[in-house]
């Protein structure tokens, strides 16, 4: 097999789905330090423009911590299925009106690829998709914009908004006459204090994108009220520190006293994996447009292997002990992007995170799980990108349990497929600390044929009953969106029947897909769950699509 002959030339690549029992964790401390702070009124905010004159096409870097040849072999080896989990019950591929016992409420149109709303690129891929709500308004994110609609889908006056519109970032100046280049949109609503969050990174000097001063900036913004269309503090964190690397993957989370968020760092070229760093900042300062120095830790090792990818997790309903912190084994620690296999799902908790934040890690032990293949489309086989094995969207704790979603192969009897691997773990704190990490549930999305689950996002309501958006695409079918709920009562680890969402009518051009879905929880008064992903629109370009659920 592929993957067989690439163990004999990369051992690296290999024998690391056996984890030693009580690994060596090691970090440094680190500092986010404030580069600005200031509020910005979404009313004077101009909204979206055209600019053909700056329009040019450029690419990021994927971020999986290698070049593209070494990433397109590890993927290819992907498909061989050597070391891809069986599906224990692959669904077919079949086209429901509706959900068992999910009610879709209300869907529109989101944003779509274009000048006007990526701006630096003139068109970008993939839209890496952010999404809050609460009963009133809907905040979607995609590179690089942000667009506000009411609960019915009218897009809100003067919106969509330019990332750099609605941070309101200055120019880079004429090293870089496109403006500054911002990615990785990510959104939280916070029901506990009617807050919405958004977040993107700004990146300058490095991965190729133009040769200004450089720059890693962690642009952050949280509303003043609950009204989006009103006030906002907006901040900006300096990443890179005294260094030469830059943040890439932006993750955010929050609990009742903190705002955390976090990046993988690369070295300038953008193929090399140097470290990730987490951070705290205090919740009520920032919402109060206080001045806050984020604290947190960097250069996470475990046996000296940097950990990547680590996702603060949004505390929705009671609040969490410790600010916790979730992860899958991924790019070194997984033995490259886990081509031969892992398990486990890894629970961190940051003690005393406004003061003196110290990580406790603890694994909760899972079923397999191994780097997904490419997807196929209509005319075009393993041409769609479903990324690796890192929990992309972001994690959610309720009920005393993390909810997340990440990408695996899955062997379905006929052909090794992109599917998707889910669960919950319960995370148990005693005397202020992690204690234990053991998994609730779990299971495995796929189909049978060649059909491809990609990018699953997921969200539990008051009763713990789950929503599950997610791509789906193959041979016979275009990239479209799919959701998939479950009963707090239905046998664990099982999902309902999916449904679409939105079917693509075309087939895409775009290979760059991803990088993460999103939804959001409203809140226990009205309970509802929106979605939000992309899927291949007329002229073979992403769209996107949303949409409220309620069991």
């Amino acid at each position: 097999m592929l993957a067989a002959a690439l163990c004999v030339v990369a051992a690296a690549l290999c024998g690391r789905a056996a984890r030693a029992a009580g690994p060596s964790l090691s970090y440094e401390p680190a500092v986010a330090p404030m580069i600005s702070v200031h509020r910005a009124s979404m009313a004077l905010a101009p909204g979206g423009t055209i600019d053909l004159d700056r329009a040019r096409h450029a690419f990021m870097p994927l971020g999986v911590g290698t070049d593209a040849e070494q990433w397109f072999a590890r993927k290819s080896a992907a498909r061989d299925g050597g070391f891809a989990p069986h599906a224990m019950r692959p669904m077919p591929a079949l086209d429901f009106a509706s959900g068992k016992n999910l009610t879709l409420q209300t869907s529109f149109e989101g944003m779509a690829d274009s000048a006007e709303i990526c701006p630096y690129y003139g068109g970008c891929q993939p839209p890496d998709m952010a999404l809050a709500s609460s009963s009133a308004f809907v905040l979607q994110g995609v590179n690089t914009s942000f667009a506000l609609y009411d609960d019915a889908g009218g897009l809100e006056t003067g919106w969509p908004k330019t990332m750099q519109s609605m941070f309101d970032v200055p120019n880079p100046g004429s090293c870089d006459p496109s403006g500054p280049f911002m990615t990785d949109p990510r959104a939280l609503y916070d029901p506990a204090d009617g807050r919405f969050w958004v977040a993107a990174l700004q990146i300058e000097g490095a991965f190729g994108i133009n040769s200004c001063p450089e720059q890693s900036l962690m642009w952050v913004g949280v509303s003043r009220t609950s009204d989006p269309t009103g006030a906002w503090n907006v901040y900006a964190f300096n990443m890179r520190g005294f260094s030469t690397n830059a943040a890439e993957f932006t993750m955010i989370g929050l609990d009742s006293q903190a705002f955390y968020f976090g990046a993988n760092m690369f070295d300038k070229t953008g193929r090399a994996f140097i470290y990730e760093q987490l951070f705290a900042a205090s919740k009520s300062a920032m919402e109060a447009g206080g001045a806050v120095t984020p604290l947190g830790v960097k250069d996470i090792l475990f046996n000296k292997t940097p950990v990547d990818s680590v996702q603060p997790v949004l505390v929705v309903g009671a609040s969490a002990p410790v600010g916790l912190f979730v992860d899958s084994f991924n790019i070194d620690w997984g033995g490259g992007n886990c081509l031969t296999g892992c398990s486990g799902i890894n629970v961190y908790a940051m003690m005393n995170p406004l003061t003196k934040p110290h990580l406790v890690y603890k694994q909760a032990a899972s079923p397999a799980y191994s780097l997904a293949p490419l997807a196929d489309q209509p005319g075009c086989i393993a041409c769609i990108e479903t990324f690796d094995t890192r929990i992309s969207a972001t994690p959610v704790y309720a009920d005393g349990l993390i909810t997340f979603a990440l990408e695996t192969a899955v062997n379905n009897g006929t052909d090794v497929v992109p599917g998707i691997f889910w669960g919950q773990v319960v995370p148990k704190v005693s005397g202020g600390t992690l204690v234990s990490a053991k998994l609730y549930q779990s299971g495995t999305l796929s189909f049978a044929s060649d059909e491809a689950a990609s990018f699953g996002a997921l969200m539990p309501d008051a009763s713990n009953n789950l929503v599950m958006v997610f791509d789906a695409m193959s041979s016979v079918m275009n990239p479209g969106i799919e959701y998939a709920g479950r009963l707090s009562t239905d046998p664990l680890g099982s999902l309902e029947p999916p449904v679409f969402l939105k079917h693509g009518p075309t087939h895409t051009g775009d290979n760059a897909w991803g990088e993460f879905g999103a939804t959001s929880y409203e809140g226990g008064t009205t309970n509802r769950i929106w979605i939000s992903a992309e899927y291949s629109a007329l002229g073979g370009d992403w769209g996107s699509h949303l949409g409220a659920l309620h069991f």
